[in-house]
Protein backbone atom coordinates (compact mmCIF):
# COMPACT_ATOMS: atom_id res chain seq x y z
CA UNK A 1 0.00 0.00 0.00
CA UNK A 2 2.83 2.39 0.83
CA UNK A 3 4.29 1.86 -2.63
CA UNK A 4 1.11 3.31 -4.16
CA UNK A 5 0.80 6.28 -1.83
CA UNK A 6 4.37 7.58 -1.79
CA UNK A 7 6.90 8.12 -4.54
CA UNK A 8 10.01 7.00 -2.64
CA UNK A 9 9.70 3.61 -0.93
CA UNK A 10 12.18 1.91 1.38
CA UNK A 11 12.38 -1.79 0.47
CA UNK A 12 14.33 -4.26 2.67
CA UNK A 13 17.34 -5.56 0.78
CA UNK A 14 17.03 -9.14 2.05
CA UNK A 15 13.43 -9.31 3.21
CA UNK A 16 11.97 -7.75 6.33
CA UNK A 17 10.76 -10.97 7.92
CA UNK A 18 14.13 -12.72 8.15
CA UNK A 19 16.20 -9.55 8.46
CA UNK A 20 14.11 -6.98 10.40
CA UNK A 21 17.13 -4.77 10.98
CA UNK A 22 18.65 -5.15 7.55
CA UNK A 23 19.54 -2.39 5.13
CA UNK A 24 16.85 -0.74 3.01
CA UNK A 25 16.96 0.24 -0.65
CA UNK A 26 15.16 3.35 -1.79
CA UNK A 27 13.05 2.84 -4.91
CA UNK A 28 11.45 5.64 -6.89
CA UNK A 29 8.01 4.41 -7.95
CA UNK A 30 7.31 7.39 -10.23
CA UNK A 31 8.04 5.41 -13.40
CA UNK A 32 6.71 2.05 -12.23
CA UNK A 33 3.45 0.80 -13.71
CA UNK A 34 1.41 -1.05 -11.10
CA UNK A 35 -1.09 -3.61 -12.40
CA UNK A 36 -3.38 -5.34 -9.91
CA UNK A 37 -5.93 -8.02 -10.64
CA UNK A 38 -8.36 -10.28 -8.87
CA UNK A 39 -11.46 -12.41 -9.18
CA UNK A 40 -13.77 -9.99 -7.29
CA UNK A 41 -16.50 -12.57 -6.76
CA UNK A 42 -20.03 -11.11 -7.02
CA UNK A 43 -18.77 -7.65 -7.95
CA UNK A 44 -21.32 -7.69 -10.76
CA UNK A 45 -24.07 -7.66 -8.14
CA UNK A 46 -22.70 -4.42 -6.71
CA UNK A 47 -22.68 -2.92 -10.20
CA UNK A 48 -26.22 -4.18 -10.79
CA UNK A 49 -27.40 -2.42 -7.64
CA UNK A 50 -25.95 0.83 -8.99
CA UNK A 51 -27.83 0.27 -12.25
CA UNK A 52 -31.07 -0.71 -10.55
CA UNK A 53 -32.99 1.91 -12.55
CA UNK A 54 -32.09 0.06 -15.77
CA UNK A 55 -32.31 -3.47 -14.37
CA UNK A 56 -34.92 -4.40 -16.97
CA UNK A 57 -32.05 -4.37 -19.47
CA UNK A 58 -28.60 -5.93 -19.04
CA UNK A 59 -28.86 -6.01 -15.24
CA UNK A 60 -32.02 -8.09 -15.15
CA UNK A 61 -30.41 -11.60 -15.25
CA UNK A 62 -28.09 -10.74 -12.39
CA UNK A 63 -30.79 -9.21 -10.21
CA UNK A 64 -33.06 -12.20 -10.87
CA UNK A 65 -30.33 -14.56 -9.68
CA UNK A 66 -29.71 -12.35 -6.64
CA UNK A 67 -33.34 -12.81 -5.59
CA UNK A 68 -33.24 -16.58 -6.09
CA UNK A 69 -29.63 -16.98 -4.82
CA UNK A 70 -28.83 -18.82 -8.03
CA UNK A 71 -25.60 -18.72 -10.05
CA UNK A 72 -25.05 -15.71 -12.29
CA UNK A 73 -24.62 -16.28 -16.01
CA UNK A 74 -20.97 -15.66 -16.94
CA UNK A 75 -21.82 -13.67 -20.08
CA UNK A 76 -24.30 -11.45 -18.23
CA UNK A 77 -21.82 -10.91 -15.40
CA UNK A 78 -19.05 -10.06 -17.86
CA UNK A 79 -21.25 -7.46 -19.56
CA UNK A 80 -21.87 -5.82 -16.21
CA UNK A 81 -18.18 -5.85 -15.27
CA UNK A 82 -17.44 -3.87 -18.44
CA UNK A 83 -19.18 -0.96 -16.69
CA UNK A 84 -17.22 -1.16 -13.42
CA UNK A 85 -16.32 2.15 -11.78
CA UNK A 86 -14.14 3.13 -8.85
CA UNK A 87 -17.21 3.61 -6.65
CA UNK A 88 -18.16 -0.02 -7.23
CA UNK A 89 -14.81 -1.21 -5.89
CA UNK A 90 -15.18 1.03 -2.85
CA UNK A 91 -18.68 -0.34 -2.23
CA UNK A 92 -17.22 -3.83 -2.70
CA UNK A 93 -14.89 -3.23 0.24
CA UNK A 94 -11.64 -1.72 -1.06
CA UNK A 95 -10.46 1.47 0.62
CA UNK A 96 -10.73 4.68 -1.46
CA UNK A 97 -7.02 5.53 -1.08
CA UNK A 98 -6.13 2.26 -2.75
CA UNK A 99 -8.72 2.46 -5.53
CA UNK A 100 -7.78 6.06 -6.31
CA UNK A 101 -4.28 4.97 -7.32
CA UNK A 102 -5.68 2.96 -10.24
CA UNK A 103 -7.29 5.35 -12.73
CA UNK A 104 -7.80 2.70 -15.40
CA UNK A 105 -10.17 -0.20 -14.74
CA UNK A 106 -10.38 -3.03 -17.27
CA UNK A 107 -12.50 -6.17 -17.28
CA UNK A 108 -11.38 -9.45 -18.83
CA UNK A 109 -14.27 -11.00 -20.73
CA UNK A 110 -15.41 -14.46 -19.67
CA UNK A 111 -14.40 -17.30 -21.98
CA UNK A 112 -17.21 -19.07 -23.80
CA UNK A 113 -17.68 -22.83 -23.85
CA UNK A 114 -16.27 -23.01 -27.40
CA UNK A 115 -13.19 -21.03 -26.40
CA UNK A 116 -12.56 -23.31 -23.43
CA UNK A 117 -12.56 -26.47 -25.53
CA UNK A 118 -11.02 -25.24 -28.77
CA UNK A 119 -7.44 -25.83 -27.59
CA UNK A 120 -6.44 -29.50 -27.66
CA UNK A 121 -4.22 -30.95 -24.94
CA UNK A 122 -2.07 -33.92 -25.94
CA UNK A 123 0.14 -36.04 -23.67
CA UNK A 124 2.51 -38.61 -25.11
CA UNK A 125 2.63 -42.02 -23.42
CA UNK A 126 6.28 -41.54 -22.47
CA UNK A 127 5.48 -38.15 -20.89
CA UNK A 128 2.71 -39.66 -18.75
CA UNK A 129 5.07 -42.40 -17.56
CA UNK A 130 7.75 -39.84 -16.75
CA UNK A 131 5.32 -37.65 -14.81
CA UNK A 132 4.22 -40.68 -12.79
CA UNK A 133 7.84 -41.63 -12.02
CA UNK A 134 8.58 -38.08 -10.85
CA UNK A 135 5.59 -38.19 -8.49
CA UNK A 136 6.82 -41.51 -7.12
CA UNK A 137 10.37 -40.21 -6.69
CA UNK A 138 9.04 -37.23 -4.70
CA UNK A 139 6.96 -39.63 -2.60
CA UNK A 140 3.89 -37.46 -3.18
CA UNK A 141 1.75 -40.01 -4.97
CA UNK A 142 -1.36 -38.88 -6.84
CA UNK A 143 -1.42 -35.54 -5.01
CA UNK A 144 1.95 -34.67 -6.48
CA UNK A 145 0.67 -35.01 -10.04
CA UNK A 146 -1.14 -31.68 -9.82
CA UNK A 147 1.95 -29.63 -8.90
CA UNK A 148 4.01 -31.36 -11.59
CA UNK A 149 1.37 -30.71 -14.26
CA UNK A 150 0.95 -27.10 -13.16
CA UNK A 151 4.67 -26.43 -13.53
CA UNK A 152 4.64 -28.00 -17.00
CA UNK A 153 1.53 -26.19 -18.25
CA UNK A 154 2.16 -22.82 -16.59
CA UNK A 155 3.48 -21.18 -19.78
CA UNK A 156 0.79 -22.68 -21.99
CA UNK A 157 -2.19 -20.62 -20.86
CA UNK A 158 -4.21 -20.05 -24.08
CA UNK A 159 -4.79 -16.50 -25.25
CA UNK A 160 -7.08 -15.16 -27.94
CA UNK A 161 -5.50 -15.25 -31.40
CA UNK A 162 -6.81 -15.27 -34.92
CA UNK A 163 -5.75 -16.41 -38.38
CA UNK A 164 -2.65 -18.57 -38.84
CA UNK A 165 -1.40 -17.55 -35.41
CA UNK A 166 -4.24 -19.32 -33.58
CA UNK A 167 -3.25 -21.88 -30.93
CA UNK A 168 -4.29 -25.33 -32.13
CA UNK A 169 -2.91 -27.56 -29.39
CA UNK A 170 -0.65 -27.90 -26.38
CA UNK A 171 1.69 -30.91 -26.38
CA UNK A 172 3.46 -32.47 -23.40
CA UNK A 173 6.25 -34.90 -24.28
CA UNK A 174 9.41 -36.17 -22.54
CA UNK A 175 11.30 -32.99 -23.39
CA UNK A 176 8.54 -30.89 -21.83
CA UNK A 177 8.60 -32.93 -18.61
CA UNK A 178 12.39 -33.32 -18.43
CA UNK A 179 14.26 -36.58 -17.94
CA UNK A 180 16.43 -35.06 -15.21
CA UNK A 181 15.26 -31.97 -13.35
CA UNK A 182 12.77 -29.58 -14.85
CA UNK A 183 11.92 -29.79 -18.54
CA UNK A 184 11.33 -27.05 -21.08
CA UNK A 185 7.60 -26.92 -20.39
CA UNK A 186 4.66 -27.70 -22.63
CA UNK A 187 4.87 -26.94 -26.32
CA UNK A 188 2.33 -24.67 -27.98
CA UNK A 189 1.40 -25.56 -31.56
CA UNK A 190 0.15 -22.69 -33.71
CA UNK A 191 -2.04 -22.84 -36.81
CA UNK A 192 -4.99 -25.03 -37.76
CA UNK A 193 -4.06 -28.69 -38.15
CA UNK A 194 -0.79 -28.24 -36.23
CA UNK A 195 -1.53 -31.18 -33.91
CA UNK A 196 -2.22 -33.54 -36.81
CA UNK A 197 1.03 -32.45 -38.42
CA UNK A 198 2.93 -33.00 -35.16
CA UNK A 199 1.46 -36.48 -34.67
CA UNK A 200 2.30 -37.38 -38.27
CA UNK A 201 5.92 -36.30 -37.78
CA UNK A 202 6.19 -38.28 -34.56
CA UNK A 203 4.77 -41.37 -36.27
CA UNK A 204 7.31 -41.00 -39.09
CA UNK A 205 10.17 -40.71 -36.57
CA UNK A 206 8.91 -43.77 -34.70
CA UNK A 207 8.73 -45.84 -37.89
CA UNK A 208 12.23 -44.70 -38.89
CA UNK A 209 13.61 -45.66 -35.46
CA UNK A 210 11.92 -49.07 -35.67
CA UNK A 211 13.31 -49.61 -39.16
CA UNK A 212 16.84 -48.73 -38.03
CA UNK A 213 16.54 -51.17 -35.12
CA UNK A 214 15.36 -53.96 -37.41
CA UNK A 215 18.21 -53.25 -39.85
CA UNK A 216 20.78 -53.41 -37.06
CA UNK A 217 19.41 -56.74 -35.83
CA UNK A 218 19.53 -58.11 -39.36
CA UNK A 219 23.17 -57.05 -39.78
CA UNK A 220 24.31 -58.48 -36.43
CA UNK A 221 24.82 -62.16 -37.53
CA UNK A 222 27.07 -61.19 -40.43
CA UNK A 223 29.18 -59.00 -38.14
CA UNK A 224 29.64 -61.84 -35.66
CA UNK A 225 30.52 -64.26 -38.42
CA UNK A 226 33.19 -61.97 -39.82
CA UNK A 227 34.85 -61.79 -36.38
Amino acid sequence: MRAFLTQIVNVPEKGAWKHPRGDNIQIDTKDILFICGGAFIDLEKTISERHHDSSIRFGAPVRANMRTSGPTNAVAASSLLDNVESNDLVAYGLIPEFVGRFPILVNLSALTEDQLVEVKLHFTESALRLIARKAIDKNTGARGLRSILESILMDAIPDERTGDDIIDAVVVDEEAVGLEGRGCGSKILYGKGALECYLSQQKTKSLATTAEGSYAEAELPSVVASM
